[in-house]
Order: structure tokens, then sequence, then C-alpha cells
């Protein structure tokens, strides 16, 4: 048996080797989330275009950190 049919001869039908960003194909980092299935690196690219956005519910400012903490 040659190196060429035994490197991927098991069949990739589950686990971490069958799903892969279905953008660049990377299998690294994948966001499978709502069914996404994109990488970290695709999904930032992308995340504007597809609908989401950063939500930030509060503001620090030194001034509010002060009255805080005394």
């Amino acid at each position: 048996m040659s190196h060429e049919s035994v490197w991927n001869s098991r069949p990739r039908n589950y686990g971490k080797g069958s799903r892969s960003c279905r953008v660049c194909k990377h299998t690294a980092g994948l966001i499978r989330k709502y069914d996404l299935n994109l990488c970290r690196q695709c999904f930032r690219e992308k995340a504007k275009d597809i609908g989401f956005n950063k939500v930030c519910e509060i503001q620090i400012s030194p001034r509010n950190l002060r009255s805080t903490m005394a």
C-alpha cells in the first residue's frame, strides 16, 4: 500500500475533520452556531453583510469609574 492510498482513506462523515469554512475551506476556528460554518477570520470579514453588529451595553469613562468606586 502506497502513501497516497492510505493518507485520506478514512471517511470524514462526522467530527472536526468533516467540517470546514464555507468561504475558504479552513477547518480551525469554525463558528457553527446558527449553521454559519464560517471560520473566525471570514466571519469578521462578512459579519456586516450577514447582518451582525456589535452591541456595547455600557460605555465606561474615567468619570463614571470614579463615582462607582467611591
